[in-house]
């Protein structure tokens, strides 16, 4: 049995029972996706009018394509975001940020197209890919051509802690992307921001865009790390100071002082209302947590939690990094 729904205006014809995507797809309109699993929220879409399966996923008047099934006549809208694409390119500098946080710069060949706030698969030549999201330096700026990256430094990091070592500047790397649903969007309402170590890089993205297009909303910043000194975004948060926003927040689990409140980021959240939009990255945590708060006051909450890899590299990751440990030596 076949049906009408409507895609950002447009009519298709669909089968009762097929994805939304599908259904799309058949109307030749690309709802943006990734996992196709449910898990990666690309897929998020709104509906307008009508009524779909949810399966699920509903959120709101929200369902994700890739789950929802066709149920009857609808109408879908959607962001149509940057398609996916794949771009080449070198790592042309390695910065060190704090004791456990690293800035890596990639030039790519041509510009990628994204919205702040979603990530990117960065595969260094000879190693597993791993999921960032680009961001820009820590004064704000960031050329057409470069991709900068804020990488937590870890001890058994298959990636993370060659960086400097097997993984220098000339090194040789590729992304592809955008993905992801936590970028920014058009609103009036207070917009507040909430990071956790290396979830600055998203948040920093978002909080920059803000200032730049949309200087009529309340923005509320919080970026908390375990310890002071990895506060490594205190240059970006005295830029947010500086270009006029009131309230920016520092906090550390295990220190305090005068520009630096003791404690969690969940610790100094304001009141939630549904007018508030929050966007949150950082350790699982921390964004369960907030999410939390977001959803018992009817905020709209956009999440970007981190997760550590634990894939293993493959024999050939294996010998193409041994290379370049050789190389360097």
């Amino acid at each position: 049995m076949r049906c009408q729904l409507a895609f950002n205006g447009k009519a298709v014809e669909a089968n009762i029972g097929e994805t939304l995507i599908d259904a799309a797809l058949g109307g030749a309109m690309l709802i943006p996706h990734d996992c196709r699993s449910g898990q990666c929220q690309s897929c998020r879409v709104t509906v307008v009018s009508g009524s779909v399966d949810d399966r699920g996923s509903a959120y709101g008047n929200t369902v994700l394509a890739c789950q929802a099934t066709v149920s009857g006549e609808a109408s879908i809208e959607f962001d149509e975001l940057p398609l996916p694409v794949k771009r080449t390119g070198i790592i042309t500098e390695i910065n060190e940020l704090s004791p456990q946080i690293v800035e890596v710069v990639m030039t790519t060949s041509s510009p990628l197209d994204y919205r702040p706030g979603q990530y990117v698969r960065l595969k260094f030549s000879g190693f597993p890919a791993r999921e960032f999201s680009p961001t820009c330096r820590l004064d704000g700026s960031r050329t057409e051509l470069e991709l900068v990256f804020h990488i937590r430094r870890l001890p058994d990091g298959l990636v993370s802690r060659e960086l400097g070592i097997a993984i220098n500047p000339g090194h040789g790397a590729h992304v592809q992307g955008p993905f992801g649903q936590a970028y920014l969007r058009d609103g009036h309402g207070p917009l507040i921001l909430v990071s956790g170590g290396a979830g600055w890089a998203p948040i920093w993205a978002l909080a920059r865009m803000a200032r730049l297009n949309q200087r009529e909303r309340e923005l509320i910043v919080i970026a908390g790390s375990r310890d002071a000194e990895n506060l490594y975004m205190r240059p970006a948060l005295d830029w947010l100071i500086d270009d006029g926003v009131r309230e920016v927040i520092a906090t550390s689990e295990k220190d305090g002082s005068d520009s630096v409140k003791r404690g969690l980021p969940t610790h100094y959240m304001p009141p939630l209302g549904p007018e508030d939009t929050v966007h949150v990255a950082g350790p699982i945590g921390l964004v369960d947590a907030i999410k939390s708060k977001a959803l018992d006051a009817h905020a709209r909450c956009f999440a970007d939690p981190f997760l550590a890899s634990a894939r293993s590299a493959s024999l050939a990751d294996k010998i193409v990094r041994r290379w370049f440990r050789h190389a360097r030596i």
